[in-house]
């Protein structure tokens, strides 16, 4: 077996960490868990989490990183697929969920990330939430254009969605049924936006 490359050796050390970092957010939270903490769970020293990252940013983003990695694709599929806006938009809700259900130990790293820079840092937890609100609110004027979704305003409404999809998918993924769920804000969602038309 060939060994391991300086680069290599420190990617997997990097990816351990993150590893590390995201099932204790998920346990713990953001606040309660310390950079010792971190790399000791990996296995690794203090010295080890410092050569790998040089801010908490850093490894937050990184936890983010590969929650998101995996979960916008399949999203923004959904998003831009077949079908009328409200279609596409209850299949984006289902996927969410169903990935929630599926990955809780992930989205439970994600919900609180999130919920950390949302009192740490709000302003550009704020503005990173517009700009991944993006294929939403597109959607949702798509929909106002051809005349499927009532007026409303758009970046609005996708903040709303977001952070109710954000406390529901933290629910799923602590064993909430997430078709019920998905049901629920499906038609919660579809009487909100819908146009009387």
């Amino acid at each position: 077996m060939p060994r391991e490359t300086r680069a290599e050796r420190r990617q997997r050390t990097r990816e351990e960490l993150v590893a590390s970092a995201m099932r204790l957010f998920a346990e713990r939270g953001v606040a309660s868990t310390s950079v010792e903490a971190i790399a000791e769970a990996a296995g690794y020293s203090r010295g080890a989490y410092h050569s790998n990252f040089e801010t908490r940013d850093e490894i937050l983003d990184s936890v983010v990183a590969r929650v998101v990695g995996i979960l916008e694709p399949e999203l923004l599929a959904t998003l831009r697929g077949q079908g009328s806006v409200l279609e596409r938009f209850a299949a984006y809700i289902r996927g969410f969920l169903q990935y929630c259900a599926r990955r809780p130990m992930e989205t439970r790293a994600l919900i609180a990330v999130i919920a950390h820079r949302t009192t740490a840092a709000a302003p550009v937890y704020d503005e990173l939430v517009r700009a991944s609100l993006s294929d939403v609110v597109a959607l949702l004027e798509e929909g106002q254009r051809n005349g499927e979704l009532r007026p409303f305003d758009p970046v609005m409404m996708a903040g709303i969605i977001r952070r109710t999809l954000d406390a529901e998918g933290l629910r799923v993924a602590h064993g909430a049924p997430v078709e019920a769920v998905s049901a629920e804000l499906i038609a919660t969602f579809g009487r909100a936006t819908r146009s009387a038309l």
